[in-house]
């Protein structure tokens, strides 16, 4: 997931470079890629995924997700607060140019990331779901 959306950020990046537009976009693609990286390494090692890098269930589980808690809640903090002069010096000159298919393949490369993300979590929402209380 976060090869996904670091690829994208990739890619806006060189449009940030030339025309001084989408930092805004990149500073969250920065906060989402960062935040899978914890999400992913939290899976994976938690042992709720099976892996071979997992270790048995330990009791860091729930400061793993205090830690991805503050990392979000902290990082979507300060860009609300100081996003402001981050906004877009420039704009789109056209829906056909060289920044719009760099955004278009942003849109692409975060729907791919999204439905990665889904098709992880959704079969350990439905197992929580589907638990008999006990």
């Amino acid at each position: 997931m976060p090869w996904l959306t670091g690829t994208a950020l990739l890619h806006s990046v060189m449009i940030q470079e030339r025309r001084r537009m989408l930092k805004l976009w990149n500073l969250t693609l920065v906060i989402l890629t960062f935040s899978l990286t914890l999400f992913g390494t939290f899976l994976t090692r938690s042992g709720i995924i099976a892996s071979v890098h997992a270790f048995t269930r330990a009791r860091s589980a729930s400061s793993s997700w205090v830690f991805l808690a503050l990392v979000v809640l902290g990082a979507l903090g300060l860009l609300a607060w100081r996003g402001t002069p981050c906004a877009a010096l420039a704009s789109l000159d056209s829906v056909v140019s060289r920044e719009s298919a760099f955004l278009l393949n942003n849109v692409l490369l975060i729907a791919a990331g999204f439905t990665v993300f889904f098709g992880t979590v959704f079969p350990l929402l439905s197992e929580a779901v589907r638990a008999a209380p006990r």
